[in-house]
């Protein structure tokens, strides 16, 4: 089922169920970890109807998650009788604003749905959510992104939760570090707890210039040993350790040129005028007749005009990596 995320909140689901007036077990599960985040106990209405409110902190993202609703055994789980794909999204205009009677809102709404999926094939979408980033430290100042990114939530390092936005009692930093993302968005780094200060940061990886033994100063404790060590400034993301980092990406509003994008696709597919074949032609001949389309037809919406809308939000690169 997807649910539209858009006001008035909260939102709410509903599924039919074998019996009416009956408690059921409510469990929704994050589908990439298979974890739990939400558990209720809901009673069916007469009409055998459930009716799930979602909450705030998933109303929130746009994410899909896995429901499965239980029969209520004393408290646990019995016979599961609903299986389902709870996927929340927002969508880039509004059906509500574009019909007036129910009818017309529930068209509007396959439409848009449609569109959507057509913009999304260039794009990538426009959602806003949130992401789990793994990461190994360069041995720089720096962690590079490479989507939008608005805001960090949790910095696991080696393991260690370190940061947390949501802790207002001893965070956000949790040890001696805040962590930020830079002012063009490109990278994520960190900053003194305790106030900020002169600080110029390493943007590639130190030489590793070995120094001769010395006599006047020893940086370990062994006596047959000569000092081998590399004389530099350190820095915030040593090479080697393990950094995790949930953060909220995407966009929280639609961009304004996306929604007349949409528009423009709702209103072509209401009347009917996203026909390939009659844009893309470039040649057609008689005797047996024979007609060859021009490959751009199966690159884009089908609107020459959203396409070129959507050219400036093209991805190239899906994947960062080495050529």
């Amino acid at each position: 089922m997807q649910i539209l995320r858009k006001p008035p909140y909260p939102l709410s689901a509903t599924y039919d169920v074998p019996e009416a007036s009956t408690d059921y077990i409510v469990v929704i599960k994050d589908q990439s970890k298979d974890e739990i985040i939400d558990e209720q106990t809901i009673e069916s209405g007469l009409n055998s109807k459930l009716i799930y409110e979602i909450s705030d902190s998933l109303s929130k993202y746009d994410d899909s998650y896995s429901l499965e609703i239980y029969e209520d055994n004393g408290g646990d789980l019995g016979e599961i009788v609903v299986e389902d794909t709870l996927e929340i999204v927002r969508p880039y205009i509004d059906p509500a604003s574009l019909g007036t009677t129910a009818t017309e809102i529930s068209e509007y709404t396959d439409y848009e749905k449609l569109a959507r999926a057509l913009i999304d094939s260039v794009t990538g979408g426009f959602y806003f959510n949130t992401k789990d980033l793994e990461v190994v430290g360069q041995g720089t100042d720096y962690i590079p992104l490479w989507n939008r990114t608005y805001k960090i939530l949790e910095v696991y390092e080696n393991n260690v939760l370190v940061y947390d936005s949501s802790d207002t009692v001893n965070g956000p930093a949790l040890y001696d570090w805040n962590y930020i993302i830079i002012k063009d968005k490109s990278a994520i780094t960190k900053e003194p707890a305790s106030g900020a200060q002169e600080f110029n940061r390493s943007e590639q990886q130190q030489l590793n210039i070995r120094v001769a033994p010395s006599d006047s100063y020893e940086l370990f404790d062994t006596e047959d040993s000569g000092n081998i060590y590399t004389i530099s400034s350190g820095v915030v993301f040593p090479k080697g350790y393990d950094y995790g980092f949930k953060v909220e990406q995407g966009y929280k509003v639609v961009p304004n040129d996306i929604k007349d994008a949409a528009l423009m696709l709702i209103n072509d597919i209401k009347c009917g005028k996203l026909d390939y074949y009659k844009r893309y032609i470039v040649n057609y001949s008689t005797d047996q007749y024979r007609m060859q389309i021009d490959k751009s037809a199966f690159d884009g919406t089908g609107n020459i005009l959203v396409d070129k809308i959507l050219d400036k939000y093209k991805i190239n690169i899906t994947q960062p990596g080495v050529l």
